[in-house]
């Protein structure tokens, strides 16, 4: 770690969260700096990107999205299905018809 880093992680080890607005373009890295997200997303983000692709591979993909808490441990996926993709569908549509 730099001189720069270990500044920041003293001088936020202490400060409230940051605001959704102000960490929306920090990286994964600089977010665990600021002590705004666990270390441990990653690497539960890693394992799930990792089966999708065996899966995806494999011909024996099922599922399109996971949500996961690392607080409770609990994990859902959605699968695929005419239903959910048709509704996921819809609502990034209706996100980007939709301004903020």
């Amino acid at each position: 770690m730099n001189r720069s880093s270990s500044a920041i992680a003293e001088t936020t080890s202490f400060a409230p969260p940051l605001p959704e607005v102000l960490t929306k373009n920090l990286s994964c890295a600089e977010m665990v700096v600021l002590k705004v997200q666990s270390d441990r997303v990653n690497l539960r983000v890693a394992a799930e990107a990792a089966d999708y692709l065996y899966r995806m591979a494999a011909g024996s993909l099922k599922r399109f999205a996971t949500y996961f808490d690392l607080e409770s441990g609990t994990a859902r996926s959605i699968y695929i299905t005419q239903q959910s993709v048709y509704a996921a569908l819809k609502s990034i549509a209706n996100e980007t018809i939709t301004p903020r």
